[in-house]
C-alpha cells in the first residue's frame, strides 16, 4: 500500500509542478530546447523538420528528454554515432534538476569533457553553468 501512496503523493506533485511554472525552471528548460534545436541545425540536414518541430512545441522536460533518442538516431544519421554521442551526452546533462526523480536518476554523472565540435564545446560550457 506505501507504493501506491508514494506513487500518487508523485503524481499529484508532478502536476502541482505543472500548474505553479518556475521561471527559472522555464529558462533552464529552453535552454534544453535551444540546444537540442542547434544541435539538428549543425547538422546541416532539412530532414529533421518533423523533430524540430516536436522539440520546439514540447510541453515539458519529460516530453523533451524522450525526444532524446529521435534526436540520436537523427544526429547519428547526419554526422556518424561518435559525434552524435557526444553531443547527446552533453544535452542529456542539461536535464539535471528538471526531470521527476525517477528519469533523472541517471544524471549523477558529469557530461562529456566537451572536446570535439564547437556545439558540444558550447553546450558542455552551457551545462557548466547549470552546477
Amino acid at each position: 500500500m506505501s507504493w501506491l501512496a508514494s506513487s500518487l503523493a508523485v503524481r499529484l506533485e508532478g502536476l502541482r509542478a505543472r500548474r505553479l511554472p518556475n521561471p527559472a525552471r522555464e529558462a533552464r528548460m529552453e535552454q534544453v530546447r535551444e540546444a537540442m534545436l542547434a544541435a539538428l541545425d549543425e547538422s546541416g540536414d532539412d530532414r529533421f523538420l518533423g523533430l524540430k518541430t516536436r522539440i520546439r512545441f514540447a510541453g515539458d522536460a519529460q516530453r523533451m528528454w524522450d525526444l532524446r533518442s529521435e534526436l540520436m538516431k537523427a544526429l547519428g544519421s547526419a554526422q556518424g554515432e561518435a559525434r552524435a554521442g557526444e553531443t547527446l551526452r552533453l544535452v542529456t546533462g542539461m536535464f539535471r534538476d528538471l526531470l521527476p526523480e525517477g528519469l533523472a536518476s541517471g544524471l549523477g554523472h558529469q557530461a562529456g569533457s566537451g572536446t570535439g565540435s564547437r556545439l558540444a564545446r558550447e553546450l558542455h560550457e552551457g551545462f557548466n553553468n547549470f552546477k
